[in-house]
C-alpha cells in the first residue's frame, strides 16, 4: 500500500508540487546572481562611456580660450575709455592754444601783447597745463601707438614756465628778443601742430580699439554657443549610449524571466493535472481504488 494513498495524497503531485516548490527557489537564486553580475557590467560599461568622453577636455579648452579672450576684451575696453578720454582733452587743447593763439593777434596783429590779452594768455596757459597733466599715457600689446601723447606731455614744463609780458612781441627770428613773447608764440604754435597729430592718431587709434573690441565679443558669443551646444549635444549623446546599455542588459533580464515564467507554467498546468487525478478519501471512487 502506498502511504501516501492512505492520506488522499497523489505521490506524482506531491513530487510535482515539491519541484515546482524547489524550482522556483533555485530560480529566485540563480535570477538574483544574474542580476548581481548585470548590475555590474551595466557599472562597468557606462564608466567606459564616461571616461571615453573627451567632451569636459573639449569644455576645459573652450572654457580657457573664452577667459583669455574676456582677459584681452577688458583690457582692450580699459584701452579704448582711455583713448576717449585722451580724445575729449585733445579736442579741449586744440580749442584753447587755438584761443591762446588768437590772443596775440585779436588787436595789433602779433606785434604787441595788451594787458587784457596777457591776462587771457595767463589763463589759457592754466586751462592749456591742467588737460596736459590730465592726458593718459596708455599702451595695449597689440597696438602701436606713436608716442604723440609722451610728445606733449613733455611740453609741460615748457607751458609752466610761459609768463606774458604787456609789451612787444618780437618779429619771427629776431636776433635781440625784446621779451619772451615770441618764444612762447613759437611754443604755443609748436603745441597746436602736436595737438593737431596726437588728435588724428587717437582717434584712429580708439576707433581700431572699438573694433577689435566688437570682434572679441563676437568671438565671446561664438564661444558660448559652442560650449552651451557641446554641453547639451554631448551630454544628450551619453545619456543615450548609457540608456541603450540599460535597455539591453533590462532585455536579457525580462527574457530570462519570461523563459522561467513559462516553465513555471508549464509545470503549475502539470501539478493541476496531476491532482484533479487524485481520489479524496472516503468517496465513493476510493472503494474501487
Amino acid at each position: 500500500m502506498n502511504p501516501l494513498s492512505t492520506y488522499g495524497l497523489d505521490l506524482s503531485s506531491v513530487l510535482s508540487k515539491l519541484a515546482k516548490s524547489n524550482m522556483r527557489f533555485g530560480y529566485e537564486r540563480q535570477f538574483s546572481q544574474i542580476q548581481n553580475t548585470t548590475v555590474k557590467r551595466i557599472n562597468s560599461e557606462i564608466e567606459r562611456v564616461v571616461e571615453s568622453d573627451d567632451t569636459p577636455r573639449r569644455l576645459a579648452a573652450l572654457e580657457k580660450e573664452y577667459t583669455k579672450l574676456e582677459s584681452n576684451k577688458q583690457l582692450i575696453d580699459s584701452f579704448h575709455q582711455d583713448l576717449v578720454s585722451n580724445t575729449n582733452r585733445l579736442e579741449r587743447l586744440q580749442t584753447t592754444v587755438g584761443e591762446a593763439l588768437s590772443a596775440f593777434t585779436s588787436d595789433d596783429d602779433d606785434t604787441n601783447l595788451t594787458a587784457d590779452e596777457v591776462t587771457t594768455l595767463t589763463a589759457k596757459r592754466d586751462a592749456l597745463i591742467e588737460d596736459v597733466e590730465g592726458l593718459l599715457i596708455t599702451i595695449h600689446p597689440d597696438i602701436s601707438t606713436p608716442g604723440v601723447i609722451r610728445d606733449i606731455k613733455n611740453m609741460l614744463d615748457t607751458l609752466k614756465a610761459i609768463e606774458p609780458v604787456e609789451g612787444t612781441v618780437d618779429a619771427e627770428d629776431s636776433g635781440s628778443p625784446s621779451n619772451d613773447n615770441r618764444n612762447i608764440y613759437d611754443d604755443l604754435s609748436m603745441l597746436s601742430g602736436l595737438l593737431d597729430t596726437a588728435y588724428d592718431v587717437t582717434v584712429t587709434t580708439k576707433e581700431n580699439a572699438a573694433d577689435i573690441s566688437l570682434n572679441i565679443s563676437a568671438s565671446l558669443a561664438e564661444k558660448t554657443s559652442d560650449m552651451t551646444l557641446l554641453s547639451s549635444v554631448e551630454l544628450q549623446k551619453r545619456q543615450e549610449q548609457i540608456d541603450a546599455i540599460k535597455a539591453k542588459y533590462g532585455n536579457i533580464l525580462r527574457a530570462f524571466s519570461l523563459s522561467f515564467e513559462a516553465r513555471m507554467d508549464s509545470l503549475e498546468q502539470l501539478t493541476n493535472s496531476l491532482e484533479g487525478q487524485s481520489v479524496a478519501p472516503g468517496s465513493v471512487l476510493n472503494l474501487f481504488t
